[in-house]
């Protein structure tokens, strides 16, 4: 009996006109729609410009500071701008984060965007790490570089310390030993 009552009901249901209780006609309800996809459209835009921009912004920064440290530091500066430009690279390439959501559906945690989070952080980890081996050794041809200046500085001031006479025999040795040196050099090229 139950069973016949509820099926007298749902046809009584599905018999009534559906009506959407809204104040705007379906034609305002169109506009408002195209609107909303206009406006989405714009923003999508904006927001495509802005990261060209910014992606510009970081690779002009990055291209600078890199030739300036090669510039300035020689050789030694290549592998710091390289770690350099890794950094940048890592700081533009941040759209994992973006794509990373923690949602809750059914009572269950998911997890999305977890792969391109986890090449983010090992690419993090990759470039600190070339910048600290870069900037070890930068630290370290600094001493290297003092080490030689204060080497050099000391055999000019000793040099200055002799006599004239002294300094005129230091002079014709260290011409005698180069030129030597030289000959030797020519000669074992010469061989091969």
């Amino acid at each position: 009996m139950q069973q016949i009552l509820d099926d007298s009901t749902e046809e009584v249901k599905n018999n009534y006109p559906v009506e959407q209780d809204d104040s705007f006609t379906p034609d305002q309800i169109e506009q408002i729609n195209e609107w909303k996809e206009i406006v989405n459209n714009k923003i999508a835009k904006n927001d495509s410009i802005l990261r060209g921009l910014e992606t510009f912004f970081w690779g002009i920064s990055s291209y600078s500071l890199c030739k300036w440290l090669v510039l300035n530091l020689g050789s030694s500066g290549i592998s710091l701008a390289i770690s350099i430009a890794f950094v940048v690279n890592q700081i533009v390439n941040r759209d994992c984060l973006d794509t990373f959501n923690l949602n809750r559906k059914e009572g269950q945690w998911e997890l999305t965007g977890m792969d391109k989070l986890f090449r983010f952080i090992f690419g993090i980890l990759a470039s600190g790490f070339v910048v600290w081996s870069s900037v070890g050794n930068f630290i370290v041809m600094l001493h290297d570089s003092k080490t030689t200046y204060n080497t050099l500085n000391n055999a000019i001031e000793e040099f200055n310390s002799y006599s004239r006479k002294q300094q005129d025999e230091a002079i014709k040795g260290f011409v005698i030993g180069a030129s030597a040196v030289a000959v030797v050099v020519y000669v074992v090229k010469g061989k091969n």
